[in-house]
C-alpha cells in the first residue's frame, strides 16, 4: 500500500488512459446544459441527449485523441473533471501506486485491442473494467 497522494498522481494516469472519454467504461456523460459542453466540444459537434434526466452527451468523446483530452486547457464539461473511477479514487487514498495504476491501464488497454481483434472475449474485458474502473459494481 502506498501513502495518499495528490491529485497530479492520480491525473497523471488518466492522461494517456481515456478509458472513461472512449467510450470503454461508460457510453453516456451527464451533463448540466449545453452551455456545460463549452465551445470547444460544440464545434466538433457533440450534441446533448435532452430527453434523458440528466440530459447526457454519447461517448466516445471527439476531443479524445489517444486517451488524451485536446481541449482539457480550453473547455472541459463539468462531468469530464469530475468523473472518478476506482483505479483514480485508489491511487488518491494511497491504495494503490501510480506505477501500479498504469499497469493495470496498460493491460486494459492490452485486453481492450484483443476483443476488438476478435482475439479475446468480450467478457473477460468487462471483469477488468468492473474490477478497477466502475463505480458501484
Amino acid at each position: 500500500m502506498s501513502a495518499a497522494v495528490d491529485g497530479t498522481d492520480e491525473q497523471s494516469i488518466c492522461i494517456g488512459c481515456g478509458l472513461c472519454c472512449d467510450g470503454t467504461v461508460v457510453t453516456h456523460l451527464a451533463v448540466r446544459d449545453e452551455s456545460d459542453l463549452g465551445a470547444p466540444l460544440c464545434g466538433l459537434g457533440v450534441e446533448i441527449i435532452a430527453a434523458a434526466d440528466p440530459p447526457v452527451f454519447e461517448l466516445p468523446c471527439p476531443a479524445v485523441c489517444d486517451g488524451v483530452c485536446t481541449i482539457h486547457s480550453l473547455h472541459r464539461p463539468s462531468a469530464c473533471s469530475q468523473f472518478e473511477c476506482k483505479l483514480s479514487r485508489a491511487v488518491l487514498d494511497g491504495e494503490v501506486s501510480p506505477e501500479e495504476a498504469r499497469s493495470v491501464i496498460s493491460a486494459t488497454l492490452g485486453s481492450r485491442q484483443q476483443v476488438r481483434a476478435g482475439l479475446l472475449n468480450e467478457g473477460v474485458l468487462q471483469e477488468m473494467l468492473t474490477a478497477y474502473f466502475r463505480l458501484g459494481d
